[in-house]
């Protein structure tokens, strides 16, 4: 059987453009006379579109969408849609779209198991039909996460009436470091233990953060597999399902997450008509991965570097900056800050009477450069990227409306040590982050001498510390037995509990873990526990 599938990168709500590309689609899979093309769940809406789908003019417009699909198509199409059934209400549903006939193929009947609000805006239906094309009994799917399928797709196949050659699971599923794998091995043993072929399919694209990987997977009932297509690049597959079997090539970690980040930016830019963006270029870690996962993402010639020195700025953070925006080859522009800091200090001179100095000074800094990348972004129409990290947002190393500002923030989701490793992976391509700047001690430099271990402790002891309450959420008695000392888990715990106001006006940052701050961690903004050994 010649199959079609569709990896498809589809804008949430632009139902017309997402057709026009669908039909683009059709259009070649009837050239190499393929019997069947699929494309992922919400194919033709786009993911995710969270309170449009409240909306009754826009469902009717996806409704008639699909309607023009049957009429353009020669061969079976099977397509995520939504669907409206006169007792239910709306359907996530997958169609088969052939012969003037619209046909509701599966619908979504798990509605807690991603990482959207499903049951907000769907019924659960639980139909799942096996569609005879091509002389194959075909069953699809629509599941997201890789717990929902392991706990139902084997009960499905064993109640329904005419057993499947192939069954097609599709997604509309964000991406998360580990995924990939994990899918293709989930994958690989479905088809083993049910004795038939399974596939998968997921939507690609970034929308407000969240990554769909596109990723997309065919393995014959022995396991072996047929296709794995993992890269994150729009593109039409065409398999042959009696083809030569494949190798499984483990991806590389670090090249992965750079280009979904890379991926991740490029789209919220794409999506949202941003031609142009810009950020303050530091001469540290953090600037220097977004400026070049910027270049990467829209070219250098469209990125913006500003270089804001202040008295406490070091000639080689100066010159590491401007060595590092010349080997991206993106413009640059220089702000210094001390006049405008000074005339700051000599105004509220007479209001801090009585005061030394403290912190206060330190964010006025951050505060200015904010006020200056935002006048540039006015005036020019640059869109402000920031630059601060997982690990600093954990514990609130940043300044409100300081250097927290920007519209997206493309490494909000790396640890520190993370930042490290991709700024090391992406010299591997092309030496552009000079290497001063990945082997000196990280600082803000908002006062003399400063180091940022001054105020925490060393970041390869805050990650570890974070990732144990984050991602092994492991309670407190074990990370203290696990060599962690108790003075510094209180002052990380402390830290990380009152920093959630600061979090909550954060601007949207690209997803790549399962422990994503706004998307799968939250913690009350007034929050009164104080986490200590549990008495037995």
């Amino acid at each position: 059987m010649k199959i079609a599938l569709a990896k498809i990168n589809q804008t949430a709500g632009k139902v017309t453009d997402n057709l026009n590309k669908i039909s683009d689609y059709i259009a070649d899979a009837q050239k190499e006379k393929c019997d069947l093309i699929v494309f992922p769940e919400f194919a033709i809406c786009g993911g995710y579109c969270g309170d449009l789908l409240l909306n009754k003019d826009f469902i009717e417009e996806n409704i008639k969408a699909a309607d023009k699909i049957i009429k353009e198509s020669s061969i079976p199409v099977i397509c995520g849609t939504v669907t409206k059934d006169g007792k239910k209400g709306l359907l996530n549903s997958i169609s088969l779209l052939y012969k003037e006939l619209s046909t509701v193929a599966s619908a979504k009947y798990t509605l807690n198991d991603s990482a959207f609000n499903d049951i907000k805006y769907f019924k659960k239906y639980n139909i799942i039909n096996a569609l005879k094309i091509a002389n194959k009994n075909i069953m699809f799917v629509v599941m997201d996460s890789s717990e929902t399928i392991k706990e139902n797709i084997t009960t499905v196949f064993k109640e329904i009436k005419v057993k499947p050659d192939t069954v097609f699971i599709l997604g509309c599923s964000p991406y998360y470091y580990g995924k990939i794998e994990e899918f293709k091995e989930l994958i690989k043993n479905l088809a083993a233990e049910n004795k038939a072929d399974f596939a998968y399919l997921n939507l690609l694209g970034g929308n407000d953060g969240f990554i769909f990987d596109g990723l997309a997977i065919y393995a014959d009932k022995q396991g072996n597999f047929k296709l794995i297509e993992q890269s994150f690049e729009e593109k039409l597959i065409i398999i042959d399902t009696d083809g030569t079997n494949i190798e499984n090539k483990q991806n590389d970690r670090n090249k992965e997450m750079y280009d979904v980040l890379v991926l991740g930016l490029k789209d919220y830019m794409k999506k949202n008509k941003f031609k142009k963006c810009t950020l303050g270029i530091s001469g540290g870690i953090d600037s220097a991965l977004v400026a070049a996962i910027a270049a990467d993402a829209i070219g250098s010639e469209n990125v913006l570097g500003v270089l804001m020195p202040s008295k406490y700025t070091s000639k080689e953070s100066i010159d590491c900056a401007l060595e590092l925006c010349k080997n991206l080859n993106i413009q640059t522009k220089t702000v210094p800050v001390n006049d405008i800091y000074d005339v700051y200090i000599k105004t509220l001179t007479p209001s801090f009477e009585g005061k030394g100095k403290d912190l206060t000074e330190e964010n006025l800094q951050a505060r200015i450069r904010s006020n200056i990348l935002m006048a540039l972004s006015n005036k020019f129409g640059y869109f402000v990227l920031c630059t601060g990290n997982k690990s600093e947002d954990a514990v609130g190393y940043s300044t409100l409306y300081g250097d927290a500002t920007g519209g997206y923030s493309p490494i909000s989701d790396l640890y520190k040590k993370e930042v490290y490793e991709l700024s090391k992976y992406r010299n591997t391509i092309s030496k552009v982050i000079p290497e001063f700047i990945i082997t000196r001690p990280p600082t803000a430099e908002l006062r003399e001498n400063q180091k940022d271990s001054d105020s925490l402790p060393e970041y390869d002891i805050l990650d570890d510390i974070l990732i144990k309450i984050l991602d092994k959420q492991m309670t407190y008695s074990q990370i203290i037995e696990s060599g962690v000392k108790e003075e510094v888990l209180n002052k990380v715990w402390k830290l990380l509990s009152v920093s959630e106001y600061k979090r909550r006006q954060s601007p949207t940052g690209t997803k790549v873990s399962k422990s994503a701050f706004l998307r799968d961690i939250t913690l009350p903004m007034s929050n009164g526990y104080i986490w200590k050994k549990t008495q037995k």
